[in-house]
């Protein structure tokens, strides 16, 4: 009661009332959220492993890379069961290389809301985490030569041919 009563209160002052339209596309939308997330990990598993060997690439963040003798893949593998779509990497360079890449991406879209069934992209630096204290994006190894990448349901090799014609431009 207690928890409700709460709910019913930040209802009232935040206006987060689904429509039953709203409620009825995100129930809808749960029939295939196991198959789309099983598609976009298995994608970011594929792309990780060419994003990892690349030459233009200086470092891969990814579940899926853990060094399998860490105390991080001991917490992971107790946490969760899927190595999930999202990878980051850090572009060998800096903003400007980051920005080429960017903006030679053509199937894969800019966006600051990540999580879509497309692969979007982002530089968080300038984006999600441009607000952030200076100090604390350090912290966090947030860069300017970070790029976050949420992988999508298209082709895998779709999404890496686009990767791959980016660096080009890099």
């Amino acid at each position: 009661k207690e928890v409700i009563s709460r709910l019913k209160t930040m209802r009232v002052f935040m206006g987060n009332m689904a429509s039953p339209f709203t409620s009825w596309l995100i129930l809808r939308s749960l029939e295939t959220l196991k198959i789309r997330m099983e598609k976009s990990a298995k994608n970011a598993d594929e792309i990780a492993k060419i994003l990892n060997k690349h030459p233009k690439i200086s470092k891969v963040h990814f579940l899926g890379l853990i060094d399998k003798l860490s105390k991080e893949y001991k917490v992971y593998k107790e946490q969760y069961s899927s190595n999930g779509g999202m990878i980051s990497f850090d572009i060998k360079g800096g903003e400007k290389e980051a920005f080429e890449f960017l903006n030679a991406l053509k199937l894969i879209k800019l966006a600051v809301s990540l999580g879509s069934t497309e692969s979007l992209v982002q530089h968080p630096i300038t984006m999600t985490h441009a607000g952030v204290d200076p100090e604390h994006r350090q912290k966090l190894n947030i860069t300017e030569k970070m790029i976050r990448l949420s992988i999508g349901v298209e082709n895998h090799e779709d999404i890496i041919k686009d990767i791959k014609q980016a660096f080009l431009a890099v």
